[in-house]
């Protein structure tokens, strides 16, 4: 058998397996099993060495010294959340939330969907240092609510997936702000000035037309640096990055379409006349023209579609899983589970989760459709938006994210079950309800 085919025998299946929108869920369910076991076998001193493991980076006199923890927390993550960012501009430029009356229902669904489950937790956490995680329950993970609603097929409306996913998107950005404006330290005013200069000379190099990816690197690392030591937390440094991220392509329509053709017979033109000298070669004339049509490939697309496009499997398949190892490792006491049903934080993050999530979705869009402020979406039933809410309290990402902002870490290890918790009975309650009503 040829090389090539065993080859691709062998990548065909990871290729497909990649394809599936539930593939980066599992990925992620996979790590986080690993981290709790991890973290409370006999090798757990390692696991816990592991992400607190210092690590430095010095450029000269200037050093940055952080746990691999931290890195990941500060740094990967960032990634994420300039993809999300991305997002939440296409959506509103051109996707679900671009016209005011689709954007209606998922905009009431999110706000709903953020209050109720806060207010849970703050009813069981009105003081004390458990007060602050009442933002943790709010938010909601894409992957995963998004993932269990495609293992549904054809059995729910399309349109039930993009109101999920616009909800979710809303709701992201709700999370954002709340990590702005709740979970930020003393703000430095020097270093947010050099993070707002980096982010003027990104908006400058757009106006110019710089394409050049490096340069864009190279200040996003600027902005990025300026957030985090002015004490608002670098992944927002993410989202505005995605924000200026342009959503038009650098050549029109036209421009791609005269200047393909043109490219396509100078190509033609050379292989026929220079190239079929040297059979097998391609002379530098065709070589030159082949990179002018991919440069036309590259910039017929707009930059925030073809990073979205990049960032997407690298987001799935490596920052999220590496997130969740070194961030779900709860360690259960050498005495055994804790009684969870009497502790305030479990109970909040668990149950705003699992019954403030549907709750706040289903009773905000309802409030928006008797208002007339919006409509339900063509093919969709009430039944749906609820089960779109319960789905809606898979909140395992961002969750597990804002937690190891609010809460100390001897207080992490109730948040992170009570996340768990309730991530997990409203994928199933959610996957039940949802295969029972819909035919």
């Amino acid at each position: 058998m040829p090389k090539q085919t065993i080859v691709k025998r062998l990548i065909l299946p990871i290729e497909s397996f990649m394809a599936m929108e539930t593939s980066g869920g599992i990925v992620l369910i996979i790590c986080t099993i690993v981290a709790m076991t991890w973290a409370n076998s006999p090798w757990s001193e390692s696991y816990f060495h592991l992400i607190h493991l210092p690590i430095s980076l010095k450029i000269g006199g200037y050093e940055l010294s952080k746990s691999l923890l931290h890195w990941i927390n500060d740094g990967l993550m960032a990634v994420f959340f300039f993809m999300v960012g991305m997002e939440i501009k296409y959506e509103l430029v051109s996707g679900e939330l671009s016209v005011p009356r689709k954007a209606a229902m998922p905009l009431f669904g999110a706000l709903g969907g953020m209050v109720a489950p806060a207010l849970i937790y703050f009813s069981l956490n009105p003081s004390g240092p458990s007060e602050p995680g009442w933002g943790i329950p709010m938010a909601t993970d894409i992957a995963f609510a998004v993932g269990v609603l495609t293992l549904l097929g054809r059995r729910v409306p399309f349109a039930l997936k993009i109101f999920l996913l616009a909800l979710a998107i809303v709701d992201d950005l709700g999370a954002v702000l709340v990590i702005a404006f709740f979970y930020t330290s003393e703000i430095s005013g020097r270093a947010l000035g050099m993070a707002g200069l980096f982010l003027i000379l990104i908006y400058l190099a757009r106006l110019v037309g710089i394409r050049r990816f490096l340069v864009y690197f190279c200040l996003g690392v600027g902005a990025w640096l300026g957030v985090l030591k002015s004490g608002i937390h670098a992944t927002i440094a993410g989202v505005l990055l995605g924000f200026l991220t342009p959503t038009r392509p650098w050549y029109s329509k036209e421009e791609v379409a005269e200047e393909v053709e043109r490219s396509s017979q100078d190509l033609t033109r050379s292989i026929r006349q220079q190239d079929s000298e040297k059979p097998g070669e391609l002379h530098p004339d065709s070589k030159g023209h082949l990179e002018s049509l991919r440069y036309l490939v590259l910039n017929a697309e707009s930059p925030l579609d073809r990073l979205i496009h990049i960032l997407h499997p690298w987001v799935s398949f490596f920052i999220m899983p590496v997130f969740a190892l070194v961030n779900a490792g709860v360690q259960i006491p050498s005495t055994g589970l804790p009684d969870l049903t009497h502790n305030s934080i479990f109970l909040g993050i668990a149950l705003g989760l699992f019954l403030g999530k549907p709750i706040g979705i289903f009773a905000a869009c309802w409030v928006g459709v008797r208002l007339k402020l919006g409509q339900l979406p063509s093919q969709i039933k009430w039944r749906h938006i609820f089960g779109a809410g319960v789905l809606g309290g898979i909140g395992f990402t961002m969750a597990l994210f804002v937690s190891s902002l609010a809460l100390s870490p001897d207080l992490e290890v109730y948040s992170k079950l009570g996340i768990l918790a309730g991530s997990i009975l409203s994928a199933i309650l959610g996957l039940i309800f949802l295969r029972l009503v819909t035919k």
